[in-house]
């Protein structure tokens, strides 16, 4: 992989179904899932990532106002920092590495967003301290998507059931 993206909760499977399907087509593309962190384990964050990395977008599903970065992304910048700098590490550089920011007002979080963000990483100058999923008009840090993507086969169906708290539709469904 040559683009990774690196989030935990809610979104990773969004993630990593739309990974799936992308590096499908040939995508040389990574998924890192956070499970547990903090404690953040560093040795073991390290030597998932392989050598091959060029660009990294770590994505929180949070906004930190004056603060560098939002709590993932900067972790993740340490981690590596400091990993790289002290020769301790399998890479031979310092990957590019940007942070953004998704589900923000729970906004949902669509394949497309996630095809996006894979996307910037390409961009010989990605935008760091990104949104993904808002049209931000006051700071114009939004990433654009093609909102038509999707990853869902042509004979998929969907299906919104409206239904009362007492009227047998949950339980029927």
């Amino acid at each position: 992989a040559e683009r990774i993206v690196i989030v935990m909760g809610s979104g990773a499977e969004t993630v990593e179904e739309t990974a799936r399907h992308l590096e499908a087509q040939g995508e040389k593309i990574g998924v890192v899932k956070v499970r547990l962190y903090r404690p953040f384990a560093v040795d073991s964050f390290i030597k998932i990532l392989p050598a091959t990395v060029k660009a990294i977008a770590v994505l929180d599903r949070t906004k930190e106002h004056g603060c560098l970065g939002e709590p993932l992304y900067l972790d993740v910048v340490a981690a590596l920092a400091e990993t790289v700098a002290g020769g301790g590490c399998h890479l031979k550089s310092m990957p590019r590495v940007i942070g953004g920011r998704f589900g923000l007002s729970s906004k949902e979080f669509t394949p497309a967003m996630v095809a996006g963000v894979f996307n910037e990483l390409k961009s010989p100058a990605p935008k760091n301290h990104f949104t993904i999923g808002i049209r931000d008009d006051v700071t114009h840090t939004s990433l654009d998507y093609d909102e038509s993507f999707s990853i869902e086969p042509d004979d998929m169906v969907r299906a919104l059931f409206y239904g009362l708290g007492s009227d047998g539709t949950v339980g029927a469904n």
